[in-house]
């Protein structure tokens, strides 16, 4: 190469930089004015700092010194998905994808800014958020269609739950604060089963809310102590020599302690499908039996593949027992919230390799539940909501499950 020609080169590069990088510049923009003007706004790069609602069917930006009628949700970019339950229904994603919003992919940078805001919104008491948090936000900015309200009003819609809103998806965080202000400090110790300061435990800290974006973990020292920042409310450990720990703690509570559990004490080992019973079964992964007053309906939609079961003499939207296959991973077993009982085990085969988790409870309602998660694709279980019946049948057709050997 000349060195006219690199002298050249360099001062297009010169030239070019500055305005790739001026277009890739989000635009700050209070957000009352992305409220009032939304179109100005439409498929734009933007900063706005607004207050995070953490509700059922309500994941929107909003401040309270803004009088404007126009609703903003959000999205996270990458493979975070959505932590309330909405018609947008996207509480699962394919980890180490990024969402697409009209064929265009966005990510989402996950620093400590982002796990914090992360925490913060999750953290709950009973269902309730503890806090209510503010942020600075980056993303892109979709304004959506504009349709007149019977009230005369204009307001721009066709994002989120109900198709409400316009759209943030979120793909920066920064400048997170909270009321009450939170330090989200978690302090615990692992005994094993002797009831001595465990070493080499590794406890993984989550978030109690969809999927969780990362879990931190910690390995435990010779005084069996760990400790996370910004941290969410759930702690697991998940060796196979012991029985699977999951929890609902308070961070910046007291210390937690988890005592130890030697897995065979707990274990669920199941036989594999013989050929002669597998005709007369259903499910994915693992096969049931169905007892004669009860049968099946099977559903497919967006690739996910589910059995509905009932009593005969009922349908299936009463169903309150499903055999489900996901075509993403499902996430992680529930940690017992608002539980008067919980408990987890194993499930493993003959050989001792773990096939997935059984995990069961009763609310504090009442309301008796239980989930067996197998490779993180299937799932079995029931949700027993009617007072005074015992979820004894349901256990019986469960219990009775046998693995398929593909």
């Amino acid at each position: 190469m000349s060195q006219r020609f690199f002298s050249a080169a360099l001062l297009l590069l010169y030239l070019v930089l500055p305005t790739t990088k001026a277009q890739a510049r989000p635009l700050d923009v209070s957000y009352c004015d992305l409220a009032t003007n939304p179109a100005s706004y439409d498929g734009k790069m933007i900063r706005v700092r607004g207050t995070l609602n953490v509700f059922f069917e309500d994941f929107s930006l909003f401040d309270k010194s803004c009088k404007s009628d126009q609703e903003i949700w959000m999205a996270f970019g990458g493979d975070v998905p959505g932590i309330v339950a909405s018609t947008v229904n996207d509480n699962q994603r394919t980890p180490g994808s990024d969402i697409k919003v009209n064929g265009t992919p966005y990510a989402i940078q996950k620093d400590e800014s982002f796990r914090r805001l992360y925490a913060l919104i999750t953290t709950k008491k009973g269902n309730k958020p503890v806090y209510s948090v503010t942020a600075t936000l980056t993303g892109s900015f979709f304004a959506g269609e504009p349709r007149k309200g019977s009230d005369g009003v204009t307001r721009y819609t066709g994002y989120g739950h109900l198709g409400c809103c316009s759209l943030l998806v979120i793909t920066q965080v920064s400048d997170v604060d909270s009321v009450p202000p939170a330090s989200l400090n978690l302090v615990g110790v692992v005994l094993g089963p002797s009831g001595k300061p465990a070493q080499g435990i590794v406890v993984f800290n989550d978030s109690d809310g969809g999927t969780p974006p990362e879990r931190q973990e910690f390995v435990t020292g010779e005084n069996g102590q760990f400790h996370f920042s910004d941290a969410g409310q759930v702690i697991r450990i998940e060796m196979p020599e012991y029985r699977p720990f999951a929890r609902i703690v308070s961070a910046d509570g007291p210390r937690a302690k988890v005592k130890l559990e030697a897995a065979k004490t707990s274990d669920w080992v199941v036989p594999t499908c013989s050929g002669a019973v597998t005709k007369s079964r259903i499910g994915f992964k693992a096969l049931v039996s169905l007892p004669r007053p009860m049968t099946a309906e099977y559903q497919k939609y967006d690739g996910n593949e589910t059995y509905f079961v009932f009593p005969k003499s009922s349908s299936a939207p009463e169903a309150e027992f499903i055999i489900s296959h996901e075509s993403a991973d499902i996430g992680e077993n529930g940690a017992g919230r608002d539980s008067k009982s919980f408990s987890q085990r194993w499930v493993k085969n003959s050989s001792g390799e773990v096939l997935g988790v059984d995990s069961r409870g009763e609310t504090r309602t009442g309301i008796y539940y239980r989930a067996v998660t197998f490779g993180r694709r299937d799932t079995l279980g029931y949700g027993l909501d009617r007072k005074g019946e015992s979820p004894d049948k349901l256990d019986k057709i469960i219990d009775g499950l046998c693995i398929t050997s593909n």
